[in-house]
């Protein structure tokens, strides 16, 4: 019970310390993961489907079903495979467009020059004459599918007579739809016909639908009676599109960021006032108050009138909030080196490493290529629950 207590009282400490905290956001320009500075005219194809085997991939009756009075079928669309592939089409396009760093050639138009290589025709050598240096392909490498009903027992505290105790009075039956899937995409340089980037990903989402409840009678004379009532009016299952939807969505954030610089938003806070100096306390409400211009310049002030280690530090990450990072840096340094703050020292190696970034960044935007053995091949596992 003591060790209880302690740990209690140790978890209201932190919660207490945590929201005293002022915190500033920060925002720094990063790198796309693979540098297709080179590459920024790129053709779109439309996403290769996945194919089913010949059998149906689901069973047209959904098992479970034969505990209750409910029917129900299956989800699955034969259509299926052709919806995943369209809606993979716009979460590649939309990934690449979002960035406003490629110019874009439709998979409508793409589509036709992949149709006549595939019939012979030099299909990299007509897109470079539109002005095409990169071509992205993507397909669908793995579909899977699961339905099943689960029943989950409702229990309610009754009265009988003189005693009170919990029972089993219904029970609800639920639809639990599981889809998993994996995509795969390249980006083609097409002047040397080689992969710049290949990436995979392989995602899952879940849902429940809630069809009916089962009622336990109690009052009839037959024994273990039962009323079945149905609460989803379909005779047909949900699709399953807007699940591989929801996969395809979570991928969509990552495949920008992989291939285009972009902007990384993070909430840092500020140095405690500790030892406390009564000046600062103005600074601190100003920053609270989101009035970081001026809250700078008065931690600056307090720095350079007192040196009070949390004014130059505070100074420093204020001016990092400003978008300032070359002066946040040299700031930074300048506090480190005159009082050897561990704290400091790590908020400096953070800033020089973010600094680092945003150059080769600002390289990838201006167009000045850097070749450092990318190309490479990775699989990406991100699984929604």
């Amino acid at each position: 019970m003591k060790r209880l207590s302690i740990l209690l009282s140790l978890l209201i400490l932190v919660m207490v310390l945590t929201s005293c905290a002022t915190n500033v956001t920060v925002r720094h320009l990063v790198p796309g993961e693979v540098d297709l500075s080179g590459f920024r005219s790129l053709a779109v194809a439309s996403t290769t489907s996945y194919k089913f085997p010949s059998s149906r991939p689901l069973s047209p009756w959904i098992s479970g079903l034969q505990e209750t009075d409910f029917t129900l079928s299956s989800g699955y669309e034969a259509s299926l495979g052709a919806q995943i592939a369209d809606l993979a089409t716009d979460t590649m396009l939309q990934s690449v467009g979002k960035t406003g760093y490629f110019s874009i050639l439709p998979p409508a138009i793409t589509d036709a020059y992949v149709t006549l290589g595939s019939i012979g025709e030099d299909m990299r050598s007509m897109l470079q004459s539109k002005g095409v240096q990169a071509l992205l392909v993507s397909d669908i490498t793995y579909v899977d599918m699961n339905e099943s009903i689960v029943g989950r027992d409702i229990r309610t505290y009754v009265t009988e007579g003189t005693k009170n105790y919990e029972k089993v009075t219904s029970r609800e039956y639920f639809l639990v739809q599981q889809a998993t899937l994996s995509l795969t995409y390249s980006v083609i340089d097409l002047a040397q016909n080689h992969v710049l980037v290949s990436r995979s990903f392989t995602g899952k989402q879940e849902r429940e639908t809630k069809i009916g409840t089962r009622i336990y009678l109690f009052d009839t004379a037959a024994p273990g009676a039962y009323r079945d009532e149905r609460r989803y009016a379909s005779g047909h299952a949900p699709s399953f599109a807007p699940l591989f939807e929801q996969i395809l969505n979570e991928f969509s954030s990552t495949i920008a960021t992989q291939l285009a610089p972009s902007y990384q938003i993070s909430r840092l806070p500020l140095l405690a006032n500790k030892p406390k100096l009564k000046e600062a306390e103005t600074a601190y409400k100003l920053a609270r108050q989101g009035s970081y211009a001026p809250a700078q310049i008065l931690f600056r002030e307090l720095w350079e009138q007192e040196r009070h280690l949390p004014s130059g530090y505070n100074a420093a990450l204020l001016l990092e909030a400003l978008a300032k990072l070359d002066e946040a840096v040299d700031m930074m340094s300048t506090v480190y080196h005159s009082t050897g703050s561990v704290n400091v020292y790590d908020a400096l190696m953070r800033m020089q490493e973010a600094q680092s970034r945003q150059k080769k960044a600002e390289r990838q935007i201006s167009g000045e290529v850097v070749r450092d053995g990318q190309g490479v091949t990775m699989t990406q596992y991100m699984v929604m629950e």
